[in-house]
Formats: C-alpha cells, sequence, structure tokens
C-alpha cells in the first residue's frame, strides 16, 4: 500500500524522500505509520517500475533528489484508488484509499463508499447471525473474552455503516474534540 500512497503525495508536486514522509505524517499519520526504512526502498522500486522518475534540484544550498509521477505511475495509482474496497483488507487500507477519494470523480467515490456501505451491512447480518447463535449457549460466560471480540466486531461495522453513509451524503464533518 505505501507504493500508492507514495504516488498519491506526488501526485501534484515534486517531492523529496522526506517530503513524502511528513506528509504521510500530517495527513494519514493518524492512521498509517511510514518509516525512512520502508519508504526509501518503496520510492526506489517505483522509480525502478518507471512510476516515478527522478531529478536533482538545488534546495537550501544542497543537491536533493525530487520524485515526479510518470503517467504509467498516475495510471497505476488510479487504478488502484478506483478498485473497490475489500471489507476484509483492514481499515488502514481503505482509510488510506479515501484519503486520496478527492482525486476521483464523484460518481466512483459514490459508487465506491456504496458498494462498501453495502459489503458492510452484509457482514453485520452475519456477524448478528453468529451472536443469535451464540446467545442461545449455556456456558457462554466461558467465552466472554472470544464473544466479546464478536461484540467490537458488530460495534465497529455498525459505526463503519454510519460513517459510509456520512461522507457518502457529505455531511458536514463535526469536530469531535470540545472547544474550551
Amino acid at each position: 500500500m505505501l507504493f500508492y500512497i507514495a504516488l498519491g503525495m506526488v501526485l501534484d508536486e515534486d517531492l523529496t524522500g522526506y517530503d513524502i514522509k511528513k506528509r504521510i505524517e500530517k495527513g494519514i499519520g493518524v492512521f498509517y505509520k511510514a518509516s525512512f526504512g520502508s519508504l526509501y526502498p518503496a520510492l526506489k522500486k517505483l522509480t525502478q517500475e518507471g512510476w516515478l522518475v527522478t531529478c536533482q534540484q538545488p534546495q537550501g544550498g544542497r543537491l536533493k533528489i525530487f520524485y515526479h509521477i510518470t503517467e504509467e505511475g498516475r495510471e497505476q495509482f488510479y487504478h488502484w484508488l478506483s478498485k473497490p474496497m475489500d471489507i476484509f483488507e483492514g481499515t488502514n487500507t481503505h482509510l488510506a484509499k479515501v484519503y486520496f477519494f478527492d482525486k476521483l470523480p464523484d460518481a466512483v467515490r459514490q459508487q465506491q463508499l456504496l458498494k462498501y456501505e453495502v459489503n458492510n451491512m452484509d457482514y453485520l447480518e452475519k456477524l448478528k447471525s453468529l451472536e443469535r447463535h451464540f446467545s442461545q449457549m449455556t456456558n457462554k460466560d466461558c467465552f466472554y473474552y472470544k464473544l466479546s471480540t464478536l461484540y467490537y466486531g458488530i460495534l465497529i461495522t455498525q459505526r463503519t455503516i454510519e460513517w459510509c453513509q456520512h461522507i457518502r451524503m457529505q455531511k458536514p464533518l463535526p469536530l469531535l474534540i470540545e472547544k474550551e
């Protein structure tokens, strides 16, 4: 996934590896971490694949390497971004994609989010079916922590569906931190 995140970061502007890392930290760093040790090999691989090219430019009295996305890199990025989100890929993958959704046409965004919402609704029904099954157990107290993971899955999936509906309709995003 780091390949696509790096491509997305240089989509509109040539950046150094350091700048890409800082943008990741400031943008999606809440849910995705990239170390220099993973970023620079990814940038090297993207360059070898022809998805990025480099150029050296003076900056601050030093020559710095800037990364520029190629047309093939742009195509690969949009291909990844347009692929449907699989609910089993993990939240971080989904959030990384959604972070770049402003780069997609509205119709594609809407389709992606609706499909993701529907898939989560189907999954929620499966989880609730399991809950009904386990609620009939006479010794369910012996499995409290195992069942707590089912409870977690139900709560997270319900909130994910609400989130999808909220952003699909582009409702205002509430500030979650109270003002002092």
